[in-house]
């Protein structure tokens, strides 16, 4: 009787053992899956390079000093409605080669405007009106 409550006791733990893996298993597939929407949902946020809202939008004034950094200018425009996320700004500044060019100044900023509209004017690119009816 004895072996057989040890061959019990060896097959309940290897049961155990077989069931912590694959729930092991399957906690790690779904936090794969989650970091991979998260990374793709960023992504897709930044590259995208899309505007709060449609045309006409609503003016916005910004004034930026020449102590602000990237990282404060970032957070001011979330505030005030003008991107909707200011870790994706950031990451925009760096992918649009913006990152430092950002000039000291008040602007005024539209909603209807994408990141990179924004960050041109910002940085003294001031866009020609008439280059689009060549």
């Amino acid at each position: 009787m004895s072996k057989q409550r040890k061959k019990q006791s060896s097959m309940a733990l290897t049961i155990s053992l077989t069931l912590f893996r694959v729930a092991l298993l399957l906690f790690i597939v779904a936090a794969i899956i989650r970091i991979g929407e998260s990374a793709y949902s960023i992504t897709y946020r930044v590259v995208s390079d899309a505007a709060i809202a449609e045309e006409p939008g609503r003016d916005v004034s910004v004034t930026i000093n020449s102590s602000m950094t990237d990282s404060d200018i970032a957070e001011i425009l979330e505030k005030k409605g003008l991107v909707e996320s200011a870790s994706v700004f950031r990451i925009q500044l760096k992918v649009f080669q913006y990152d430092g060019e950002l000039q000291p100044g008040s602007y005024i900023l539209n909603t209807s405007m994408t990141p990179s509209e924004m960050m041109a004017e910002m940085a003294g690119e001031e866009e020609s009106e008439d280059s689009d009816d060549d």
